[in-house]
């Protein structure tokens, strides 16, 4: 009889254990971001796989809901000092990072300016502009609290943030994870480099890293908290299963047992940015050829995932777009290539991309190829991993690379920014003076009104000298598995994706 008994117990511990693996199997999704980068979170990671991994991880000081108004997270809240002149940021109270140690207001200070402080150029350091004095501060400076006047601690959980001018895009700015709460200690010296994992206050915890297959388990914090949300996502860099959800991959994309929703922010943009170290790079005539070489809507329908082509710096939808037509002009393009490459009609050059054959495949090149040989131009395209530094040994004399990038719908202003001086995209940016101006005038405008007129101008000069050509953009589009999951929840879309949002079945 007590044989009989022992035997019933294991059978319902094992049958206890089953049922318990296959509720934690059905609060568990698969989210795939496909990258050739190390890890989601170093620094040359394409931007809208760094982003929702930082959002998951690390959290937002705030947010920008579907109405695109600017929310606080882990803000308590935020508003100007009319008196003062400058923005006031109060932190929420009793916040963790999930190293365990309380959250002070010097984390804060230290978080919004680490970009400046860090060892080299980085996406962070072009963003956050018109923070009084911290022109003066100089990468790989040694960060000490208080150095910055631009910043000033109030009390034990707000701080003012003073204005060098007026910046209507300043809370916009920080509804990225360039400026999320992180702790200072974990950090390396180089203060962009992770000790080990990121560590932050987000409703996620990295809880194992597979670098070999580069797929990451994220484990919700607080059940309590988030009670409808995945309690575990495999986070994966390559299609090693089937996803529960992703925001580009071919094959979910046509995938009839998955739902396909379309967020309102585009996710990225696709370019080419000039050598301008490069005799050629720096050739206005040559630059113009390429443009009018280019037919958009041929090379956007040979793209493994939607994309749409796009003829200018701004996206659809945001301030400051002007609406541009495509005007293809073969004649004058093979007048300009004949004019410009003299005895290097023959040679094939070499572009540098980064790497986007797992989703927008390899075709939509191969147009890109044929249609510049048409006009009298022959490339070739290498991929490179380099995402700042590409025009250097075997491309160092390349005249331009093709590249993926944000699309700025929260502050389309940084788009520019990306080809000034200073820009971490090193001889991506023309030495222009009155591209410059025309940046400085944009960068203190009083208010979104006047900063989209200063954007229009800013466009159309960019334009007109083909200072970068932007070839298409793609839109955010979430497939998702609607057997496990019954909602995406509130998604603008673009560079954050909040896997936090999403309601499961």
């Amino acid at each position: 009889m007590k044989k009989l008994f022992k035997i019933f117990l294991f059978i319902f511990f094992i049958q206890c254990k089953s049922l318990y693996g296959e509720k934690m199997k059905k609060d568990e999704i698969v989210f795939y971001s496909a990258a050739k980068s190390e890890n989601p979170w170093i620094e040359n990671a394409p931007g809208d796989l760094k982003n929702v991994f930082h959002t998951a991880i690390l959290n937002l000081l705030v947010y920008m809901d579907t109405d695109f108004n600017i929310k606080p997270i882990t803000l308590e809240s935020f508003h100007w000092d009319y008196k003062n002149k400058y923005y006031v940021l109060t932190l929420k109270p009793d916040l963790y990072f999930t190293n365990g140690r309380k959250v002070t207001i010097e984390d804060l200070e230290f978080s919004l300016l680490r970009p400046f402080f860090a060892a080299a150029k980085n996406v962070g350091s072009m963003r956050l502009i018109n923070v009084k004095g911290i022109e003066k501060i100089k990468l790989g400076t040694l960060y000490q609290s208080g150095l910055v006047e631009g910043i000033k601690i109030l009390s034990s959980n707000s701080l003012a943030v003073i204005p060098s001018s007026p910046n209507p895009s300043f809370m916009y700015t920080l509804a990225r994870s360039n400026y999320s709460l992180r702790p200072k200690e974990e950090f390396k010296k180089d203060l962009l480099n992770w000790k080990k994992w990121p560590i932050g206050v987000g409703p996620y915890k990295i809880t194992n890293e597979d670098k070999e297959n580069r797929k990451y388990t994220l484990e919700l914090v607080n059940h309590n908290l988030l009670k409808d949300a995945p309690r575990k996502i495999i986070f994966e860099l390559e299609r090693i299963s089937k996803p529960d959800i992703t925001l580009k991959d071919p094959i979910s994309s046509n995938d009839s047992s998955f739902k396909h929703i379309e967020l309102s922010a585009p996710l990225g943009v696709r370019l080419f940015a000039f050598n301008y170290t490069s005799k050629l790079g720096n050739n206005a005539e040559f630059r113009k050829a390429i443009n009018l070489s280019l037919k958009r809507n041929l090379i956007t329908k040979e793209t493994l995932i939607p994309s749409i082509p796009l003829n200018e710096v701004v996206t659809k939808g945001s301030i400051g777009r002007l609406n541009i037509v495509e005007n293809q002009d073969l004649i004058e393009a093979k007048r300009l290539f004949k004019k410009v490459l003299g005895n290097q009609i023959d040679r094939v050059f070499k572009i540098p991309h980064t790497p986007d054959s797992d989703f927008l495949g390899n075709s939509y090149k191969t147009v890109i190829i044929k249609q510049l040989e048409m006009a009298g131009l022959k490339i070739e395209f290498i991929e490179s991993n380099n995402l700042w530094n590409t025009f250097q040994d075997e491309f160092s004399d390349s005249p331009f690379r093709m590249l993926g990038k944000g699309a700025d719908y929260y502050d389309p202003l940084m788009t520019f920014t990306m080809f000034k001086k200073g820009s971490p995209l090193i001889n991506s940016y023309p030495n222009d003076d009155t591209l410059d101006t025309l940046m400085e005038e944009a960068k203190i405008s009083p208010n979104r009104d006047i900063l989209g007129l200063s954007i229009e101008k800013l466009s159309k000069y960019f334009t007109d000298n083909d200072i970068a050509i932007h070839l298409f953009s793609v839109p955010t589009i979430v497939h998702y598995n609607p057997q496990k999951i019954k909602s995406v929840g509130e998604q603008v879309g673009g560079q954050t994706f909040h896997l936090a949002h999403i309601t499961m079945k």
